[in-house]
């Protein structure tokens, strides 16, 4: 069964949670782990992959957006469930809707700030996976500025 975490930013900025995003990335890659970055379009997903080129000065992630093509990249992007999914895939979800595949993964991350309009997508999506069978874990961040 799939293993859902959300980690709650004390922060109000959807440049926090993109950084966070990140962060996991990076920590998932180190560690073997290969990883998808679920987005809500193709904008959101070009803005993430320019943030993984740039977001640390001494890191590479090594990533692709996905396409029709079969992606080798250890990190992908994209909007659609990628075509092969390695053993122990990590899934970042920062669409506002949970993908139907999610159960696919061997772990899902919902990363959400304290803004408003999140905060009420973190609710839904909460109670959404409890439907689903999914007790999900929560973890409040709070990133240093």
């Amino acid at each position: 069964m799939s293993r859902v975490t959300f980690y709650l930013l004390q922060q109000q900025s959807a440049q926090a949670v993109k950084q966070f995003a990140c962060r996991l990335t990076d920590k998932a890659w180190r560690n073997g782990m290969p990883v998808h970055i679920h987005t809500d379009n193709d904008i959101q997903c070009e803005t993430l992959d320019r943030l993984l080129w740039e977001w640390r000065e001494d890191s590479f992630l090594p990533h692709q957006i996905i396409t029709s093509k079969t992606s080798g990249a250890p990190v992908t992007l994209g909007i659609e469930k990628p075509e092969s999914l390695h053993d122990n895939t990590l899934l970042i979800n920062l669409s506002s809707r949970i993908p139907d595949f999610y159960k696919h993964f061997v772990r899902t991350c919902e990363i959400v700030d304290q803004s408003p309009g999140p905060v009420e997508v973190l609710r839904d999506k909460f109670r959404a996976y409890i439907a689903d069978g999914i007790q999900p874990e929560t973890h409040r961040i709070q990133i240093a500025g």
